[in-house]
């Protein structure tokens, strides 16, 4: 059994790596619900865009023509997580990816971490960027990567965008979402019962293509967003097992000194006994 000295030195380590878990859980809780408060507006700013482009389909007589491409090759923008401690959130994402992606396809990847992961699995990024720790950061990063995107399709070396990201939900492990972003199919979006076209002031093909812009900004917002609130999801989980793991060793810990406090204390009281019993001898 380890020495009264030795147990209580551990129990303060113990006490505080608990503390550190914990910070870092509550840090993950509130960044997690940071992301899940700010996702309503941008669907709602989503939905709208998706409105105003069904308006333009009722001037636009034929949609824009989409940039030749000599092959269909994919650009997939990947969601990871920035930092570790998340369990196994970057390896359910690059196992999806790995099977969506072929020769000659082009990954995007927000995260540090995935892309670091990414590395080791021999399917590096052609473009790496960090993913936000905050939700105010994003609208920045999501600005680089789409002129990145635009200008690789303008270059005919992207055919049509994708993005993957983990959304959270009740279980604890993420579902993985993916969903086309370019060419955009405007098929899907029913213009609504007017009694006439809306008025504009630009060019009808250049509204819709800037409109267009918009609708795929808020998207990759909405799946960067999805993909801060899933990472924290997944850290809170992590740090919530660890924190429930340290405090049962600190019990443990804490049983054992006073058993340790208490063999010293009979140790002590069998020392005066005997030098008891010696004196009386004399």
């Amino acid at each position: 059994m380890m020495r009264l000295a030795e147990i209580q030195a551990h129990i303060g380590s113990m006490t505080e790596l608990l503390d550190v878990v914990g910070a870092m859980r509550s840090l993950a809780g509130m960044r997690m619900q940071e992301a899940q408060r700010a996702l309503p507006g941008i669907r709602r700013y989503a939905d709208t865009m998706a409105a105003a482009i069904a308006d333009t389909l009722l001037f636009v007589e034929e949609p824009a023509p989409p940039h030749r491409v000599a092959r269909d090759a994919l650009g997939l923008v990947l969601c990871t997580a920035e930092h570790g401690f998340v369990g196994g959130f970057n390896e359910h994402l690059l196992d999806a990816a790995a099977a969506v992606l072929k020769p000659g396809d082009t990954l995007f990847v927000l995260g540090s971490r995935g892309g670091a992961i990414a590395e080791e699995r021999r399917m590096p990024a052609d473009w790496l960027r960090p993913m936000p720790s905050r939700c105010a950061a994003a609208p920045e990063t999501i600005h680089g990567l789409s002129s990145d995107l635009y200008r690789r399709v303008a270059e005919g070396a992207v055919a049509r965008v994708e993005v993957m990201f983990a959304r959270a939900g009740a279980r604890e492990t993420p579902t993985i979402a993916r969903h086309l972003l370019l060419p955009l199919d405007l098929s899907t979006l029913e213009p609504r019962q007017a009694r006439q076209a809306p008025l504009h002031n630009l060019d009808a093909l250049v509204l819709q293509e800037k409109l267009i812009a918009e609708y795929v900004f808020a998207l990759l917002t909405e799946a960067a967003v999805e993909s801060i609130a899933s990472e924290n999801a997944a850290r809170f989980a992590a740090m919530e097992s660890a924190h429930d793991s340290v405090s049962h060793k600190l019990e443990s810990l804490h049983h054992d000194a006073r058993q340790a406090r208490q063999s010293e204390i009979t140790t002590e009281l069998l020392d005066l006994v005997t030098g008891a019993e010696a004196l009386s001898g004399r």
